[in-house]
């Protein structure tokens, strides 16, 4: 684990971010362990016992392995704690499971053996749970951990984004061909096109695939213009415009004025209004819905009242985790900071799965408000393989000044830190001299932290050892 620390002149935030610190570190399995395997609410036992690899718990604690969705979505905080071994692990272990043998889907959760398929969850190579969104998060995730770490053993996953990018995607794009993947369903173990397993019925498309394969064509262009086939970053940008137009064209709002978008189609390929949150707010967590779409405030107000009806909230506080990105992703930080606070004010609440214990064991909890902290409001853009960054911070009123030491980055570490009007920083604690764009003016924009430009024209340079300071 990393020395990660925060300053601010917020007592709260503080006070939240120590917490989701030691908690998060709770969650952290070391090579050498030994213990059992298969271990759930479905096997009493006697369990199989095998080594344990280095990891950490992503999904239910009860259970002794970790879940390819949460995974996806704790690996920022993660890194930014220092568990950049962990992540690369992890990574190769999902992505060595996305085998012809299965479909070219990844295994849904593995053991910390980080071999062995969690049982509850796995019958065999033809029935285990899969969930379409995870499939193209995790393409997603080989280039935002290039991003951060610059290490290019990264890039030999090519062959599974490719992989994934086209013969999977064609697999799964036959009832109703737009170059949009669809599920098999009806049922999780069949493979489900939503995050969200309580729909009112089968679904063939989901916002949330949608939305995550439209961002993973991005990422994979990247990762290809970072190897250097450019050919091939070109094609996969091509669909992603492709696959905007399609959402811009078939799933947008009947009413500008409500924010109510298309979330799914149904079984016959008609289109589904209801609200079925994981579908509905990656859209815009993805950049479907981004600066340029024409009701992008409607769509944002509409995620934040649902989310906040009794009826239509979500009822387990990892789904709940999803929403502050959102609102960071769309330069919107006080209802960012609120909701980390309705997450935060929940944490010794019980569980809605009893045996999960309180929501603040959820691992995702703690992982996501340290990401949240620290990369949402210091607005990080890393792209280490460049040695450069960008910093938008953009703090929530009530906070007028966040500094992070100790930022695991490239091949050491960063400081970042802002006092509003007066100045930001950068301290490099790396052995190359790094590129720093500070965008210094309010930008209430849609940005991917991991897709930023790298705007070296304009950088200040900050050598080795060195921290540099710019006015506000």
């Amino acid at each position: 684990m990393t020395g990660l620390r925060i300053a601010t002149d917020d007592a709260s935030l503080a006070e939240m971010f120590d917490w989701a610190v030691r908690s998060a570190t709770r969650f952290v399995v070391s090579d050498g362990s030994h213990g059992p395997l298969d271990v759930s609410e479905a096997d009493a036992g006697p369990h199989r016992t095998a080594d344990y690899r280095a990891s950490y718990h992503a999904g239910y604690r009860f259970r002794s392995g970790y879940y390819l969705r949460d995974f996806a979505h704790q690996a920022v905080g993660a890194q930014l704690l220092g568990l950049t071994r962990h992540n690369a692990a992890m990574l190769e272990s999902f992505v060595r499971t996305a085998t012809p043998e299965h479909g070219g889907w990844p295994v849904w959760a593995l053991n910390f053996d980080r071999i062995t398929p969690l049982a509850i969850d796995y019958r065999g190579p033809d029935r285990f749970v899969r969930e379409l969104p995870a499939v193209f998060e995790l393409v997603e995730l080989v280039h935002v951990l290039y991003r951060w770490t610059g290490d290019r053993s990264l890039l030999e996953h090519q062959g599974f984004w490719r992989r994934t990018m086209t013969d999977f995607v064609a697999a799964h794009d036959r009832s109703f061909p737009n170059g949009v993947a669809e599920a098999d369903g009806p049922g999780i173990f069949d493979g489900a096109a939503s995050y969200n397993e309580r729909p009112a019925g089968p679904l063939l498309e989901a916002g949330d695939a949608f939305a995550a394969q439209y961002a993973a064509n991005r990422h994979a262009a990247s990762l290809e213009s970072a190897i250097g086939e450019h050919e091939a970053a070109e094609r996969f940008a091509a669909v992603a415009e492709q696959l905007a137009a399609v959402f811009a064209r078939e799933w947008g709002a009947q009413d500008r004025s409500v924010g109510e978008l298309v979330s799914a189609r149904d079984a016959e390929g008609g289109p589904v209004r209801e609200w079925l949150k994981e579908a509905n707010w990656f859209p815009p967590l993805k950049g479907l819905v981004d600066s340029d779409h024409p009701n992008r405030a409607a769509v944002l107000e509409h995620l934040d009242r649902a989310c906040r009806d009794e009826a239509t909230a979500p009822r387990n506080v990892e789904a709940l985790s999803y929403v502050p990105e959102v609102f960071l992703r769309h330069g919107r930080p006080d209802t960012a900071l609120e909701w980390m606070r309705t997450v935060y004010d929940a944490r010794d609440a019980p569980h809605e799965v009893a045996a999960q214990g309180r929501n603040g064991d959820y691992p995702e909890v703690s992982f996501t408000l340290v990401a949240q902290i620290v990369a949402g409001f210091l607005g990080l853009e890393p792209d280490a393989a460049a040695s450069a960054v960008t910093t938008r911070h953009a703090l929530p009123r009530g906070v007028g000044r966040l500094a992070a030491d100790h930022i695991p980055f490239g091949d050491g570490r960063i400081g970042v830190g802002v006092r509003l009007d007066d100045e930001v920083w950068l301290e490099n604690l790396t052995s190359r001299e790094l590129a720093w764009t500070p965008v210094l003016a309010r930008d209430d924009g849609f940005h991917d932290p991991h897709l930023g430009g790298r705007r070296t024209a304009d950088a200040v340079r900050v050598r080795p050892g060195e921290r540099r300071t710019i006015p506000l």
